[in-house]
């Protein structure tokens, strides 16, 4: 019997029920807590979840969307988007360039030079953890597969 052939279990039916906001006082408290342990009920939820956003896109796109397509998929549009992240790449990397040069050249003390030097350890630590979070919480997200 395969898994589409089977009754749903009892934890596929809470994740349901929570995933369509059903679940109300203490057996969402304690649902909440089950899920902050337990990684398969989390996916389960999240494969609910996604089933709820893929029967509201059967409905069919706005007409808003069709005018977002239709921009997207221009030539220009794309060419111009390129451009637009290269030149702020460029900008970027030459900026933070410019500014490490200097501040090595500088006759700044030794601590301007450190704080300096740590603050844009600090930021790049945050761009990554950020990085790094995203990367890890895709599997949970419903919104993957959606296409707006």
């Amino acid at each position: 019997m395969s898994r589409e052939d089977r009754p749903p279990s009892d934890d596929q039916i809470l994740a349901m029920a929570f995933a369509d906001g059903e679940l109300e006082g203490a057996a969402r408290i304690e649902f909440e807590a089950r899920l902050a342990r337990d990684p398969a009920l989390a996916l389960e939820v999240t494969a609910q979840k996604r089933l709820h956003l893929l029967a509201r896109e059967a409905a069919g796109p706005e007409p808003m969307d069709h005018e977002w397509k239709r921009i997207e998929s221009s030539r220009a549009h794309r060419s111009a988007r390129g451009l637009a992240w290269t030149l702020i790449a460029t900008g970027s990397f030459g900026l933070a360039g410019w500014a490490i040069a200097e501040e090595l050249r500088s006759g700044l003390p030794v601590v301007p030079k450190i704080s300096i030097a740590l603050l844009l350890a600090g930021l790049a630590m945050l761009f990554l953890i950020t990085l790094r979070n995203r990367l890890r919480t895709m599997p949970y997200d419903p919104y993957t597969q959606i296409k707006r």
